[in-house]
């Protein structure tokens, strides 16, 4: 499993890199640790003592980085880049064909008190695999949030292609939009089968959520995951969001488009959502997986390789 990881040097890059080195990955695994510095502000001016000197110290973060993540059956180089850094690590992602990509929440930039920042959310956003937006660790069970969408079913599917949280429960939620009709005055000058055929739109709607999770813990389970379902009523975004503190899990996955996305939108709403307000960390995948992508071409512009010790 080839693995993108951007740092950046800022707390959330560090969580980031944390985080990959306590995960299982597969045996035969490479983590590609890269950095980039920023071509429009370089550490903070375009004086060039101060670029070399500034690269310098990213190259020997990165490769600190990527000697940290070496251990059997787990590979990892070092890479820094100058250049825009969404840009790069996307173009990155594609010439690798990453199964995945790794990034902090937030960046070292003015807006660094943002939740989601302009970086990651450009990744996520563009990046030709599922991308994983770290806050912190992972403690507990993972939160699968499904809807029956064929975003939602393609994270089904790319965690059981890949095995790196599959030693930690999952926790399946479908959520059914919350009753249209709250209050007497909603349902004052409505009639008794008016009333009886919204209950069972209502009724149909939250069964077919049901078959939903449990489809998705089948096949979770049969790959062996251990795993359950539930069913939440209310918004969307914000029932996945309370769901992942209360089970303190720490990581949310889903799809980037729920059922009624529009397809012109990278990212839906409640993803989107999801990414900016959550305190967990997210994975988003992409519907359909974009698994083709062109062969890596030797040497990227303005790259550096690092050599990493063995």
């Amino acid at each position: 499993m080839r693995v993108l990881l951007a740092l950046d040097g800022s707390p959330s890059a560090e969580a980031a890199r944390q985080l990959v080195e306590a995960l299982s990955w597969p045996s035969g695994s490479i983590v590609h640790v890269l950095g980039v510095i920023d071509s429009v502000t370089p550490f903070g001016g375009p004086d060039h003592e101060t670029l070399v000197d500034g690269t310098r110290a990213v190259e020997g973060a990165i490769e600190e980085a990527a000697a940290s993540l070496q251990k059997p059956g787990l590979a990892a180089d070092a890479t820094v880049t100058i250049g825009r850094p969404a840009t790069v690590i996307v173009d990155t992602a594609r010439e690798l064909r990453a199964r995945l990509v790794v990034v902090g929440s937030r960046g070292r930039g003015p807006l660094a008190s943002m939740l989601l920042g302009s970086v990651s959310a450009e990744v996520v956003d563009h990046a030709p695999c599922p991308v994983l937006v770290v806050r912190g660790a992972i403690d507990g069970p993972v939160l699968v949030a499904v809807d029956g969408s064929p975003s939602a079913d393609a994270a089904v599917t790319y965690l059981v292609a890949d095995s790196f949280l599959a030693d930690r429960p999952f926790e399946v939620l479908s959520v059914a939009g919350p009753p249209g009709l709250a209050t007497a005055w909603d349902v004052a000058g409505l009639s008794a089968a008016t009333l009886e055929a919204l209950g069972e739109r209502r009724k149909t709607e939250r069964q077919e959520l049901e078959r939903v999770a449990a489809r998705a813990t089948m096949r979770l389970r049969a790959t062996g995951y251990r795993a359950r379902w539930s069913v939440a009523e209310g918004h969307a975004a914000q029932m996945i969001i309370e769901a992942a503190a209360a089970f303190g899990g720490g990581l949310i996955v889903m799809g980037s488009r729920g059922m009624t996305g529009l397809k012109r939108i990278v990212v839906g709403s409640v993803a989107r959502a999801v990414l900016l307000h959550s305190s967990a960390s997210v994975l988003i995948v992409h519907e359909p997986l974009r698994a083709e992508a062109r062969e890596p071409a030797e040497a990227h512009r303005g790259t550096a390789p690092i050599a990493t010790p063995a």
